[in-house]
């Protein structure tokens, strides 16, 4: 009797256990980011309440909402993991979800190219404009230029689908979406300018070593030309950065924005300043600091800030600056828990601690790091930055303001800061752009093996490896610019998709 009560209870646990599962994972919040990687003088991201623009939005997050705009002769990219996005100038591109499990963009008008290396990612793609949705089947190089009420997608490498009409897009392809009721299309070769040249001389130039990180970290492609890595006897693989200035310290040489869902967020000023920042933690190793990434992770996820705080930013700090309330921060050291001030599950801790802390768990919104925690840079003179309190509201870089080390450091209580009052009741929503397509992506489609294979046609056919091929046109082909293309598509064929069928409309020409 007593089994039979037993194994009934095993079957509920397990049962409920099942159930609150996708409850839990809810709440989490994302673990994949973006990252502004290259920016251009007048490039603009809004995401949330935050508008960053130029320089000044090197190293900003990208994620679910981000508006990036670019104003002519500009051009940025954007880094998720191993997935490359190059923007044009005059370009309008939302990021509608960037999510664990998708990526969805608009693109309201100008230029922008693809570099998908991951078919899992290829297939979890997403690319609207005004005139039709542009779903991957496979990894590669892709491209999407809107422009005088039309669409271009082109296909360098790999294959895809407009899906909202039914037309393949093959590798070597240029479909131009003419717009209207009878769905008319141009078909011709991809299209090859300086954009595109630019583009792939990026993807070239971004091929670094992925010995010691997961292609997936973001940020991984700035390490090697900016530090070096090392084996340290107590920790491991250790990354030196290289050329830091006197009194360079993790976390100090940058700003903090609040950036829902995650709250406060470092934004480090170094080109190589995300990846360290976001993943991994730092110790000094023979008066020289390191940045240890941990047990390898095919996906890490991402952190705002891996650092522990005395004082709340826009509440009651635990010491002064002079006579002014001050917070101040520290980053974590070897085999030190990170506990989230935002709401996330146990399996979220377990796997945002992985590689540094085996089995982390806890409430997150309760128990931060307290007195009783030990840190190894909790004393640290080298490590700690105090700023007067106006300093994070304000988005100040800390390095100017940071104050000497004393007790106060010492005793204070560490704890996750909350939102800055202007910020704890407002909503944060993504900024519209003109779209007519707004229904949520489908789910991933069914594998590219399972449809009819699409020949290649005149450019290297998509990879089956993580290692993508470069179109013939990025060793330097010079072509007409993009405006010019889509004004007069002399090369192409005008077709037009017959009403009432769901085939390829390629073969029905006019």
């Amino acid at each position: 009797m007593s089994g039979n009560r037993l194994q009934i209870f095993f079957i509920f646990c397990t049962t409920f256990l099942l159930a609150i599962s996708p409850l839990a994972a809810a709440i989490d919040p994302p673990g994949r980011i973006g990252r502004i990687s290259l920016t251009g003088e007048s490039t603009q991201l809004r995401i949330g309440d935050n508008v960053a623009s130029g320089n000044a939005a090197l190293n900003w997050p990208v994620t679910t909402g981000a508006l990036i705009e670019t104003a002519r002769g500009d051009r940025t990219e954007v880094r998720i993991g191993a997935t490359s996005l190059r923007i044009d100038g005059g370009t309008s591109l939302e990021f509608a979800e960037l999510s664990d499990e998708r990526i969805w963009l608009r693109l309201s008008q100008g230029s922008v190219i693809l570099a998908i290396q991951n078919p899992e990612h290829a297939a979890g793609m997403t690319l609207d404009t005004p005139e039709g949705r542009l779903r991957l089947d496979s990894a590669g190089a892709y491209r999407a230029d809107v422009a005088g009420g039309t669409t271009a997608f082109s296909a360098y490498s790999g294959s895809a689908r407009i899906e909202n009409l039914g037309l393949a897009v093959r590798s070597g392809d240029r479909i131009l979406l003419l717009g209207g009721k009878d769905h008319r299309f141009l078909l011709g070769q991809a299209a090859s300018d300086g954009f595109s040249q630019w583009a792939f001389a990026r993807e070239r130039q971004d091929a670094g070593s992925i010995r010691y990180v997961s292609s997936e970290m973001t940020g991984h492609e700035e390490l090697d030309r900016h530090g070096t890595w090392q084996m340290a006897a107590e920790y491991g693989t250790a990354w030196f950065p290289q050329g830091m200035p006197s009194g360079w310290a993790p976390y100090r040489w940058g700003r903090w924005a609040w950036i829902p869902p995650w709250g406060w967020t470092w934004i480090d000023q170094s080109p190589w300043g995300f990846a360290p920042f976001h993943y991994g933690r730092w110790v000094l190793i023979g008066g020289n600091w390191a940045w240890l990434p941990g047990t390898y992770a095919t996906r890490p996820v991402y952190a705002p800030a891996l650092v522990a705080w005395s004082g709340r930013p826009g509440r009651k700090p635990s010491f002064s600056f002079g006579t002014a309330p001050a917070p101040g921060w520290f980053p974590l050291g070897p085999r030190e828990a990170y506990h989230p001030a935002y709401r996330a599950s146990p399996r979220y801790m377990n796997s945002i601690n992985a590689g540094h802390v085996p089995h982390a768990t806890g409430n997150p919104t309760e128990s931060a790091p307290g007195e009783t925690e030990r840190h190894i840079h909790r004393d640290s003179l080298e490590a700690a930055s105090v700023v007067p309190q106006r300093a994070v509201q304000a988005g100040s870089a800390p390095y100017r303001f940071t104050a000497p080390f004393d007790n106060t450091l010492r005793s204070g209580t560490f704890v996750t800061p909350p939102p800055p009052a202007a910020l704890e009741h407002k909503s944060h929503r993504s900024i519209p752009v003109d779209r007519p397509i707004t229904a949520r992506p489908a789910e991933p489609p069914a594998p590219a093996s399972q449809k009819a294979p699409l020949p290649a046609m005149g450019v290297n056919a998509a990879p089956q490896s993580p290692t993508m091929s470069l179109p013939k046109e990025a060793r330097g082909t010079p072509g007409p610019p993009v405006q010019a293309a889509l004004r007069q598509p002399a090369a192409e064929s005008l077709h037009v998709r017959p009403q009432g069928r769901n085939g390829d409309s390629r073969h029905h020409r006019m």
